[in-house]
């Protein structure tokens, strides 16, 4: 870990640092000190509270206590996990609680500090958890753009997709379809339209690139490949 801070673009929007501690004088030294280093800090006083408030749809960092009464931070990020928010957690970890701290790290978290912070080395971990919460947030928002266009197409043109993912030709994936349905064959030429269709409604040129979203899909493209 780097003890200057992150290089941030001043055109960007101030990137959101949800604090999650259950003191508040360590909760008002951290407001104060990411104001001054350019984000938008939120506080929270409790688990609890953070996960009833707190936008875990949108991206940002978490800086949360693993230590406090009642829900731990370790429960906190165990919810989140199960929400699977964009969010990015730093663990803010009393002296002692290494085990625990390196535990949370090999569960998502992108890293934890020792209180007190060094100043410049909590603003580093900030910025890092807050540009990787940036990056999941816009992939996970192309893959949902991704499955509404894979949504549009028909089941018949879905089964076809999938097929042509695989490399096969129009003669091979006409043969597959008709062994898989045998009541609704279908010829080469027909493939072909199906393909056009497909390759307009997903916005690709080419098979590969078929393959390539099928696979960022994770959809099951060989499923009815035949043997």
């Amino acid at each position: 870990m780097t003890d200057a801070p992150l290089a941030r673009s001043e055109e960007t929007e101030p990137a959101t640092v949800h604090i999650v501690d259950d003191d508040e004088g360590v909760r008002h030294s951290l407001v104060a000190l990411l104001l001054a280093g350019g984000y938008r800090p939120h506080t929270y006083g409790s688990g609890p509270e953070f996960l009833a408030r707190a936008d875990l749809a949108q991206p940002g960092c978490v800086l949360l206590d693993l230590r406090m009464d009642g829900m731990s931070g370790l429960q906190v990020f165990e919810d989140m996990r199960k929400r699977q928010t964009v969010l990015k957690t730093v663990f803010l970890s009393a002296h002692g609680e290494l085990a625990s701290a390196v535990a949370a790290v090999k569960q998502g978290a992108v890293d934890w500090l020792e209180k007190p912070c060094n100043e410049q080395t909590l603003l580093s971990a900030v910025a890092k958890a807050a540009a990787l919460s940036q990056t999941e947030a816009q992939r996970a928002q192309r893959r949902h753009q991704l499955l509404e266009r894979w949504n549009g197409l028909s089941p018949r043109q879905q089964a076809v997709a999938r097929l042509l993912a695989t490399g096969l030709s129009s003669k091979e994936a006409a043969r597959a379809l008709a062994q898989q349905d045998p009541e609704r064959p279908i010829d080469p030429r027909t493939v072909d339209t199906h393909r056009l269709a497909i390759f307009l409604k997903l916005d690709i040129r080419t098979s590969h690139e078929l393959g390539m979203l099928v696979e960022d899909l994770g959809l099951p493209a060989d499923v009815f490949r035949t043997q």
